[in-house]
């Protein structure tokens, strides 16, 4: 056992009921749900008290605290536990609506996507329904985003347009980086979200990886758990509950999962040593919840990992995880061409999860739930111990309080500043001269660019540096300047005089470069990721 409570909060029944802790080398004399955790050791204790109301889970509350989450859970019918543990999305701009969805289901909470995302207003009143449907019944609903920057961004009005997470990575400014996530947790909790799904703890692998690549901070284990930490602990600041996200990483496999299930055929020790560091370090700093990973792997069996038991006895009795348990969304690929909607939700909680995201149907969900109980293939007790995790984390959160980001003011247009990297064979000679001549990319990236430049004087012209915008992660291109505005790889097969990087096509991604290519700003970036035939960073 790795740390104090891995696993001490699994069940002997679970075991029974899903029949691989044997196999895991898990003890059959594990405590019972329904027994308080008991710590294997004092390393991770906030505080050494014997004094229960003391004594604190790795990622902060109280076993006190995780007794009262428990015997709520406890409290409630098969269908009222089933909906505690179910986050479907919500895609409309009803806010009655949603108020009688999270009420009539008993909800965990909802994330918003959609046209529920296109307003900071409507996100705001939505959230605020939500709240109302779960009042009084003693815990808050969760409410979620998918908030990572770059490629993915569900809101753009009310928070600032950050560049993708690997500019984070290119920034390896580990103050910056926790201040500029925690003003972003701050912009999100204003508008009532209290869970970001972010940031991606994944390692990318490059264009072999088709899904990830720029959202994680780069191809170095070490320096990408340093930016996962860094932005976990900015989130948590802003008193936001981050994820740490796709376990055990879905970097360095070349499915996307949205589509299929992906297979990682890589070995634990080699997994070790790369994707699993972050999550390793992230846990280790406190992570209050892991998203689970829509793959197979081949070293724990060819179920997806966030329906396979392996998977969450090695989170939890490895790495010494005592979170919350995530899945992907169970809308995505590479489960529905397997599973039926209530099958997939009732495999998820017999393997391990406590909460289950995007659900196929919500009414499948909730009666397959409470079937299973009913027949005994799922325990009781595997759904109450889910359901307290839920609201116990529910709870804390709501008790968080918030720390003022050291970064003000356009935080995005900070994180773009330190990010961007830029590499010449003569890192002294200015970057651009007189007019420019801007190519590639669509006309909104070159438009943003240019406005971007105008504001240092700098105009559209013949005869000075001509400038190439990459449009896609492998396009190259031929120019004084050939700009990155994805991921980095492009400039591997480009000539230019001066490579530069973005990790983004919005408006502070491009705001940033022009800073750097103007020398209003000194080059900080670093290459986040190994490319051929491309000079150090400047």
């Amino acid at each position: 056992m790795r740390r104090f409570l891995a696993g001490s909060l699994r069940t002997t029944a679970v075991a029974l009921s899903v029949g691989v802790l044997a196999a895991c080398g898990a003890s059959p004399t594990q405590p019972t749900a329904s027994a308080p955790p008991t710590p294997s050791s004092t390393s991770a204790l906030a505080s050494a008290s014997p004094d229960p109301g003391h004594e604190t889970f790795a990622w902060g509350p109280t076993l006190a605290a995780w007794d009262d989450a428990l015997a709520t859970a406890q409290g409630l019918s098969a269908r009222e536990a089933a909906g505690a543990v179910l986050m479907p999305s919500y895609t409309y701009e009803d806010p009655a609506e949603l108020e009688r969805m999270v009420a009539d289901q008993g909800l965990a909470g909802v994330m918003l996507l959609a046209s529920a995302t296109e307003s900071a207003g409507v996100a705001a009143d939505l959230n605020a329904a939500a709240q109302e449907g779960a009042a009084g019944r003693g815990w808050p609903a969760l409410l979620s985003v998918d908030q990572e920057g770059g490629t993915v961004a569900r809101l753009s009005d009310g928070v600032a347009d950050l560049p993708a997470f690997m500019a984070a990575g290119a920034a390896r400014d580990k103050s910056l980086v926790r201040g500029v996530y925690a003003a972003q947790g701050r912009d999100l909790a204003q508008l009532g979200f209290t869970v970001d799904f972010a940031p991606v703890a994944d390692v990318t692998i490059g264009l072999a990886d088709p899904v990830i690549r720029s959202r994680s901070a780069g191809d170095d284990p070490d320096a990408v758990a340093d930016t996962v930490v860094a932005a976990m602990r900015g989130y948590l600041d802003a008193g936001v509950i981050p994820t740490i996200k796709h376990f055990p990483g879905h970097g360095s496999v070349t499915v996307d999962s949205h589509d299929a299930l992906p297979t990682q055929s890589a070995s634990l020790d080699v997994l070790q040593q790369a994707d699993l560091v972050p999550f390793t370090r992230a846990i280790d700093a406190g992570a209050p919840m892991v998203m689970m990973s829509h793959i197979a792997v081949a070293a724990w069996g060819d179920a997806p990992a966030s329906l396979d038991p392996q998977a969450y006895a090695y989170l939890r009795d490895q790495l010494g995880f005592t979170g919350v348990a995530i899945t992907d969304a169970l809308n995505m690929g590479a489960i529905t061409e397997s599973y039926g909607p209530g099958e997939a939700s009732v495999k998820a909680l017999a393997a391990g999860a406590d909460l289950l995201l995007m659900p196929e149907s919500v009414d499948a969900s909730l009666n397959a739930i409470v079937a299973a109980v009913d027949s005994g293939t799922l325990p009781r007790a595997r759904l109450d111990e889910a359901a307290a995790r839920v609201i116990l984390l529910s709870r804390w959160q709501a008790g968080l309080v918030q720390v003022a980001p050291t970064v003000t003011g356009d935080y995005a247009r900070a994180l773009a500043d330190a990010g961007v990297t830029v590499a010449a064979a003569d890192c002294d000679a200015p970057f651009v001269t007189g007019p420019v001549t801007i190519t590639g990319g669509f006309r909104a990236d070159r438009d943003a660019l240019a406005a971007a430049l105008a504001s240092h004087g700098v105009v559209l012209g013949e005869g000075g540096s001509t400038i190439w915008l990459t449009g896609s992660d492998d396009t190259s291109g031929s120019a004084d300047v050939v700009v990155a505005m994805d991921g980095p790889w492009g400039l591997s097969g480009s000539t230019a005089r001066v490579y530069a990087a973005v990790y983004g096509r919005g408006d502070s991604a491009l705001a940033g470069l022009a800073d750097v290519l103007t020398g209003a700003v000194a080059p900080q970036g670093r290459w986040p990721v190994a490319l051929a035939n491309v000079p150090a960073a400047c």
